[in-house]
C-alpha cells in the first residue's frame, strides 16, 4: 500500500487531473509504496493477452472492477483501441466461448450483452495503457495498480518502481530527495538514452502525453540525451560484436568500440551524463554493472570492485534489500559483487603462486 503519511492523491489544474504529491520531505531511497495489484494477467503471447484479461476480469470482485474503472485512459488512446476492432472482437469472442453468460452464469443477451461487452472493452483500454510488466520482460505477467496509475510521467523522474516477486508487491522508491508539495513522477518511456523526438513519439502514441518536463523543453539537455544515445548504441554494438566491422563507424555514424578499455571509458562517460541530469533510476545501476564488467575484462580489479559496490549501493536505494529473486544469472548487485570478489581473489591467488614459483 502507499504511505498516506508521505503522499496524497489529489486533483490539480496544473497537471490536468489526478496526481500524486509529496506531503512531507522525502529522502532518497525511501519506500513510498509496496502495492498489491488490482488484477494480474499471467504471462502470455500478445495475441492471447486480451482473452486472458477477460478471464481475469470475469473473476474480479465488483468492488475492484469499479476501482479499476476510475483509472485514467486518454480519450484519443481509448478511441484508437476501440476503433482498431481487434479488442471488441476478442471480448465478444470471450463471451461467446462462455455461451453468452456473465461471471455468475446468468445469460447475456440484447442490451445486457452490449452493456457488458462495452464495459469490458473500456476496462481493457485502461489495462492496455496502464499495465505494468511484472519482472524483466513480464516474466510474472502484467498488473494494474491503483496508486501507481495515478503517478504522472516525467523524463526526469523522482521515483522508480519495480515488481518484487519475493514480496508480491510493486515497490516505489524515491530516486532522490523530494520536497513536500512536489509532484511525484515516474518515467513511463523506459530507456532514458533517447532523444526528445523519440520519447515524444512513444509518449503520445501510447499514452496521449505531451511532455513539458525540463528534458523536453531545454535544448541543452537534449544534446546530453543525444550523446547518451550514441554511447548506448556504441556499447550495444560492442556487446553483440557488430563493431568488429572495420568500417562500422563510417556506416553507422557511431564510435567504434573494439576493446574492453574503450568500452569502460564509454560506460564511465555514460555514468557521468546520467548523474549530471539526476537520472538515478535502474539505468544507472545497469551502467555501473557494465563498468564493472569492462574493468574486469581489462584486468582492472580494483575498479571492477568499485563499480560493483556502487551498483549495490544504488540498487538498495531503488529496490531495497529483498532481492533473493535476483540471484539467478547474477542479476542482483549483491550476487554480482560476490562474483567479482571471487574472480579478483582467484586472480590474486594465481599471481602470488606465480611469484612463489619464480
Amino acid at each position: 500500500m502507499a504511505s498516506l503519511e508521505m503522499t496524497e492523491v489529489r486533483r490539480s489544474a496544473s497537471v490536468g487531473g489526478e496526481a500524486v504529491f509529496a506531503t512531507v520531505n522525502i529522502r532518497q531511497g525511501t519506500r513510498l509504496a509496496a502495492e498489491i495489484p488490482l488484477v494480474i494477467v499471467p504471462p502470455v503471447p500478445d495475441k492471447k493477452e486480451v482473452a486472458e484479461f477477460c478471464k481475469a476480469m470475469d473473476r474480479l470482485p465488483e468492488r475492484k472492477s469499479a476501482e479499476m474503472a476510475e483509472l485514467f485512459c486518454h480519450p484519443s488512446v481509448a478511441e484508437k483501441i476501440k476503433k482498431g476492432g481487434s479488442v471488441p472482437r476478442e471480448v465478444y469472442a470471450f463471451y461467446r466461448s462462455k455461451k453468452w453468460k456473465d461471471s455468475k452464469g446468468a445469460p447475456l443477451q440484447g442490451k445486457q450483452l452490449q452493456k457488458t461487452v462495452k464495459k469490458t472493452v473500456n476496462l481493457c483500454s485502461i489495462y492496455l495503457t496502464n499495465n505494468v510488466q511484472l519482472g524483466l520482460e513480464g516474466k510474472y505477467g502484467s498488473g494494474i495498480f491503483s496508486f501507481f496509475c495515478r503517478i504522472r510521467h516525467s523524463c526526469v523522474p523522482n521515483v522508480y518502481s519495480s515488481w518484487n516477486p519475493t514480496m508480491n508487491r510493486l515497490i516505489i522508491h524515491a530516486t532522490h530527495d523530494i520536497k513536500a508539495g512536489d509532484l511525484i513522477c515516474v518515467n513511463y518511456a523506459g530507456n532514458v538514452c533517447r532523444t526528445r523526438q523519440q520519447r515524444a513519439f512513444s509518449l503520445f502514441t501510447t499514452w496521449g502525453i505531451i511532455c513539458n518536463c525540463m528534458a523536453c523543453t531545454e535544448p541543452s539537455i537534449d544534446q546530453l540525451r543525444r550523446r547518451m544515445l550514441v554511447l548506448d548504441q556504441a556499447l550495444a554494438a560492442y556487446i553483440c560484436g557488430a563493431s568488429k566491422e572495420t568500417d562500422f563507424a563510417a556506416i553507422h555514424n557511431i564510435p567504434r568500440i573494439t576493446q574492453p578499455l574503450e568500452a569502460l571509458e564509454a560506460a564511465e562517460e555514460l555514468v557521468r551524463l546520467l548523474r549530471r541530469q539526476r537520472l538515478y533510476g535502474m539505468e544507472l545501476c545497469k551502467v555501473y554493472r557494465e563498468c564493472s564488467k569492462y574493468a574486469l575484462d581489462s584486468g582492472a580489479s580494483e575498479k571492477a570492485l568499485h563499480y560493483a559496490r556502487k551498483e549495490l549501493e544504488h540498487e538498495r536505494l531503488l529496490i531495497g534489500t529483498e532481492t533473493s529473486h535476483l540471484k539467478e544469472d547474477l542479476y542482483g548487485a549483491a550476487y554480482w559483487l560476490e562474483h567479482v570478489q571471487e574472480r579478483t581473489s582467484r586472480g590474486l591467488t594465481a599471481y602470488i603462486s606465480t611469484q612463489i614459483c619464480i
